[in-house]
């Protein structure tokens, strides 16, 4: 058992575990038992929205002039956003309001042209920069426990945890308050203007100038009352003649989001004039595009691309959650108890059921460790936990393989034939203990166990991508689950099965 505690596979193991503990963090506060595992609202209570695009996606057969497109056209009549998309391989219209087919047809005939194509919703990257949005404004909110994910194509469904039902609507709905101010003489800052004085954003980020080399920037437009302020302003404060001396900055509910300064180039120019195209740039490379994605996303406040409207909601008592984690949690310890006593009536061995046991406990911590991750932002909900129970059950499956394996590698002194007798009172049958024969076992078990986890984690897969609700949660926690094991877990039973065996105990 010395060599035991020189090897790699199990010192793995035992620094997970410490390091899951630590992340999970249990302790105990005004008498209550606390960890930093995030529940969802069916295990702490809260609310849940099911919300639906107020848009729709249409096909037109319609004849145009060279001045005015389709999208123009549609633009004038139903006084909204229209904008080309390919759409189930055809060429289609995203309309960003939803218009009675009939009224469609009407407003198309008078034009000599028709409907080809009607279905309400919206594209799949309208409805993740959507999701995105959403995320983000919730976030600069300071809603905490907050899950948005997408149903399909049609839906958006946000869990808002440990909140009521008339807050999370009044949550989803509020939108964010945007201003740009500029600093002064003494580190102090003054107001320039509001949101409301932005007259359009452009939706996707930009270069600055030519070439690949050139920074990425959100490009705005403010209005004619806005253009006032903003000039008078730079001007008031100095900025137009020391830019660098009196950056700018864009505040959403009152954090900072972006700090500049003016460019030379566009400090000469208001001397004398206003602008009202601006651009903020945000640097170069894919982290400067994404950093422009962002601002775009400030810029409109937290304005959403589409209307979402109320389709479902609900509420779950915070009482009713703590049942639910209380009963989950006694399937948790009722699963460990069953497989505890069906390996140890099949075994018989304390030193081979021991070791099974703690090692799907420590399985356990690890996969809620990795759970309790900051940077993760995994909530624990009912199929989460229903897929820790399956996890368990996979586990103990192939640490069977790996057990009967390494002791059907034992070899029988004075045997060289497979044939079987049948004997009254036979002795008991004694064995070479070789650890080159253990390790040709576990070469066996180890490649049934990666063909049975690749199985099961391709099974999984559809259900983590597709959107399918929550049983993306069951998904993630059974590959999660499975990849520990066949990357840790495994191994370290392995070698201390192979060392209980070698020493003959």
């Amino acid at each position: 058992m010395r060599d035991l505690f020189k090897n790699v596979r199990f010192w793995l193991l035992i620094i997970l575990v410490i390091l899951s503990i630590c992340l999970i963090h249990p302790s105990i506060s005004d008498g209550k038992f606390q960890t930093n595992l995030n529940f969802g609202l069916d295990l702490s209570g809260g609310s849940y929205l099911r919300m639906k695009p107020d848009a729709m996606i249409i096909g037109v057969d319609l004849p145009t002039s060279k001045e005015e497109s389709v999208a123009d056209y549609l633009e004038k009549k139903l006084d909204t956003t229209v904008t080309p998309v390919y759409y189930g391989g055809e060429e289609r219209y995203e309309v960003r309001k939803i218009v009675e087919r009939e009224k469609l047809e009407e407003i198309l005939g008078d034009a000599g042209g028709h409907l080809t194509y009607y279905d309400l919703g919206i594209t799949k990257e309208t409805l993740d920069q959507t999701k995105r949005i959403l995320e983000d404004k919730l976030n600069m909110l300071g809603v905490k426990d907050i899950v948005v994910r997408t149903m399909g194509d049609k839906y958006l469904v946000v869990d808002l945890a440990g909140v009521n039902l008339s807050d999370a609507e009044r949550i989803v709905s509020s939108p964010g308050v945007f201003e740009l101010r500029i600093e002064t003489e003494g580190g102090e800052t003054k107001h320039i203007l509001y949101g409301d004085d932005i007259l359009s954003v452009d939706p996707m980020p930009a270069r600055t100038g030519y070439g690949d080399d050139a920074p990425w920037g959100a490009g705005f437009t403010l209005s004619e009352k806005g253009a006032d302020k903003f000039r008078e302003a730079t001007v008031r404060y100095g900025a137009v003649d020391a830019p660098e001396r009196h950056p700018i900055s864009m505040l959403l509910d009152g954090k900072e989001v972006y700090s500049a300064p003016l460019s030379r180039e566009l400090a000469s120019h208001m001397r004398e004039n206003k602008s009202y195209g601006l651009v903020a740039q945000t640097g170069i490379g894919e982290e400067g595009k994404k950093r422009a994605g962002d601002l775009i996303i400030h810029l409109s406040a937290g304005a959403l691309p589409v209307r979402l409207s109320i389709d479902m909601s609900g509420q779950v008592p915070a009482t009713l959650g703590e049942q639910f984690k209380k009963q989950i949690g006694l399937m948790i310890v009722l699963a460990l108890i069953a497989v505890s006593l069906i390996t140890g009536y099949r075994y018989k061995r304390h030193e081979i059921v021991l070791p099974m046991l703690i090692t799907t406990f420590s399985e356990v911590i690890i996969i809620l460790g990795f759970a309790s991750m900051p940077r993760i932002g995994w909530q624990l909900d009912i199929p989460s936990l229903a897929g820790i129970i399956a996890v368990i059950g996979t586990g103990i499956d192939q640490m069977i393989v790996i057990t009967d394996e390494v002791i059907k590698s034992e070899t029988p002194t004075g045997s060289k034939t497979k044939k079987k007798t049948k004997k009254i009172n036979a002795p008991k049958r004694e064995v070479v203990r070789s650890r080159k024969g253990y390790e040709r076992g576990l070469s066996n078990a180890f490649k049934i166990i990666v063909v049975s986890a690749a199985t099961t984690i391709f099974a999984m897969a559809p259900l983590l991508f597709m959107g399918l609700g929550k049983l993306s949660g069951f998904a993630l926690t059974t590959i999660v689950g499975v990849l520990i094991g066949i990357l840790v877990t495994r191994p370290a039973y392995g070698e201390i099965i192979k060392e209980t065996m070698a020493s003959g105990r």
